[in-house]
């Protein structure tokens, strides 16, 4: 999604005002983790509690959430029920000239293994994400991550089956982040995202063949606040190459060239549930 000089000037305001206010509203409660932009992470703890996000992008069709080279917002929501249950839930909204364009995303996560000891998890889900060519994806994700000392990993892999006889069979996306807490607010890291892995196997993969993006992140959440803010980027690069490019829905560019892509995002965690 490649910004005008214009939207980003405003997505930057409306950006910083929302921080701004979220700042205003942070209590002693401890802001809900979220490490990682390209990577989910599960609570680390069965506390019910709800986190919501906006995203913003720029550089080279960074989201690609509905589509074409148009500025867009991305909402977010994770809601941690208890007894290892997280669900996920994606808006992408897109506004162009009138023209309104959405993307819609769920998922439900349950932890299947836990170990206090060495501050791990293991988590599996299931979900579905309508795109806004009106294809119907399922979706099948496998979440680990583990906390030591002042470092948090995470990562995820996420299988896609299209229900679309013009996509392949199956995509193949994993994502890893590791990051270091510096201060009592700030992290920094690196995260690193792999698409459309079957393009190393398969010379006609039908999204333009595997890409890779491994960059830096940061992220500042104070611990006395229920806010935080990150970002993180770098740039692409086509490890495979197919003449067959998709709409589908990715959070790198879906072209033959390479690239970057970078995002940033206010998180803020609301009152238990």
């Amino acid at each position: 999604m490649a910004l005008l000089a214009s939207p980003p000037m405003r997505i930057k305001r409306h950006f910083y005002v929302a921080a701004f206010a979220a700042s205003l509203m942070c209590s002693p409660a401890a802001a809900q983790d979220r490490p990682f932009l390209f990577s989910i992470s599960t609570p680390r703890s069965d506390e019910q509690h709800v986190t919501v996000h906006v995203d913003a992008g720029f550089g080279e069709r960074p989201f690609d959430l509905v589509g074409g080279d148009r500025p867009e917002q991305c909402f977010g929501v994770q809601a941690s029920l208890g007894n290892g249950l997280t669900v996920l839930g994606r808006v992408g909204i897109s506004i162009d000239q009138g023209d309104t364009r959405t993307s819609q995303q769920g998922e439900l996560l349950y932890n299947v293994a836990r170990s206090p000891m060495h501050q791990g998890s293991v988590a599996i889900g299931v979900g579905m994400r309508h795109e806004v060519g009106g294809v119907n994806v399922l979706l099948g994700r496998v979440v680990a991550g583990r906390h030591v000392d002042a470092w948090r990993l995470d990562g995820n892999v996420v299988f896609e089956k299209p229900f679309s006889t013009n996509r392949d069979s199956v995509d193949v996306v994993t994502t890893f982040g590791v990051a270091r807490r510096l201060t009592s607010a700030m992290h920094v890291g690196i995260e690193v995202i792999g698409e459309d892995l079957e393009g190393f196997w398969e010379a006609d993969e039908a999204e333009g063949g595997a890409r890779l993006l491994a960059g830096p992140s940061i992220r500042i959440a104070p611990r006395s606040a229920r806010w935080q803010v990150s970002a993180a980027g770098g740039p692409v690069v086509h490890a495979t190459r197919s003449p067959v490019i998709s709409d589908a829905t990715r959070s790198l560019p879906l072209t033959n060239r390479d690239g970057y892509a970078i995002r940033a995002s206010l998180t803020y965690s609301l009152s238990k549930m």
